[in-house]
């Protein structure tokens, strides 16, 4: 009998696609819409790697309620309908995955909308087929919460071995699930703060992810 597949976890944004740009925009224009000041790319991208209604909240305290859902609201809308159109893909994932999924189940996991999700996979050419789940914002518990370990073990029914991501919340996220972790240099944090979080692997892509998940067996 074979062994049972175990899971790979994988963040969206900054490791499977370079989305970056794309989310800059859509909470600048959100702002403008619900006159707010402006906030600069460093500013917002400082934020990111949280849910959206996190980042507004740290860039504007004094917003909350009504309004507060308004901003994340448009955001997500901008995003969809157009924004979603800038972002660009990282060479060699799309194919990574497919050798990936040879050997793992595979599971998407963000904070980010299942709509926002579906957009940039299409986007980028990455089949959502590949994945065994996608886990969206009001799916999943927001990373880094360390039950999201959990929900992928019960969307899957299979073993998290690991998870992989390019923010210190996916490190977080995996290390109170009790999991390995691999950091990626292909998103907005680098190898200096990732490597403080002490990732079981730091490497730049998810392309070479097959290589080095097999050297490890």
């Amino acid at each position: 009998m074979a062994a049972e597949r175990t899971v790979i976890c994988f963040d969206l944004d900054g490791t499977l696609a370079d989305t970056t740009e794309a989310h800059v925009i859509s909470f600048q224009k959100a702002f403008k819409k619900n006159n707010l000041p402006y906030k600069s790319s460093i500013e917002l991208i400082d934020k990111f790697g949280q849910t959206a209604d996190l980042v507004v909240k740290k860039l504007f305290p004094e917003v909350s309620g009504r309004k507060l859902k308004k901003v994340v609201e448009d955001k997500v809308e901008s995003y969809v309908k157009e924004d979603f159109k800038i972002s660009k893909h990282i060479p060699g994932v799309a194919e990574a995955l497919e050798e990936l999924k040879k050997k793992y189940k595979l599971v998407l996991v963000s904070n980010a909308t299942h709509p926002e999700i579906l957009s940039v996979l299409k986007k980028v050419g990455i089949n959502p087929r590949l994945f065994d789940a996608i886990l969206g914002k009001g799916e999943v518990h927001k990373k880094p919460n360390p039950h999201v370990v959990e929900d992928v073990e019960k969307a899957t029914g299979s073993k998290v071995e690991y998870f992989v991501g390019d923010t210190i919340y996916d490190i977080k996220t995996g290390k109170e699930g009790h999991v390995k972790t691999v950091a990626v240099l292909s998103g907005i944090h680098d190898i200096e703060r990732l490597g403080a979080e002490n990732p079981t692997i730091i490497i730049k892509s998810v392309a070479l992810l097959p290589e080095v998940l097999s050297e490890r067996l």
